[in-house]
């Protein structure tokens, strides 16, 4: 867990962002809290779903880092805005929870923006 903090500490602190909270997420559906890596620790459900924040404002920014027991997937939902991964723009998104993931809003796109982390569009 170290590990995964220290690096979620540096990449925060590359782009100017907030250090790791100390929030732990345990229930499906759970929204993510702004301004912080979260860290989540899996239910083991495959995948996962974590809802981004309601009613984001520009430059809004949320991540997360998992903790504990480590599945397969996390299923992101944009709680009613898109999310823009290099592979294309959609209302879900997975990843894998090997890495630390970071969001960014974009209120001229009105969408959520990864800047970190392998984030895959959901067919």
């Amino acid at each position: 867990m170290g590990n995964k903090t220290s690096a979620v500490a540096a990449i925060a602190a590359a782009n100017g962002l907030p250090p790791p909270s100390a929030t732990v997420i345990t229930l499906n559906n759970s929204v993510l809290e702004a301004g912080v890596y979260n860290r989540v620790l899996n239910s083991g459900d495959n995948p996962m779903v974590l809802l981004l924040p309601l009613a984001p404002t520009d430059g809004m920014v949320v991540g997360f880092t998992v903790v504990g027991f480590v599945g397969p997937a996390i299923a992101f939902d944009g709680n009613g805005k898109n999310i823009a991964a290099h592979n294309a723009v959609g209302s879900q998104a997975t990843q894998g929870v090997s890495n630390p993931v970071l969001f960014r809003f974009d209120a001229d796109q009105d969408l959520w923006t990864v800047l970190v982390g392998d984030v895959q569009i959901n067919a």
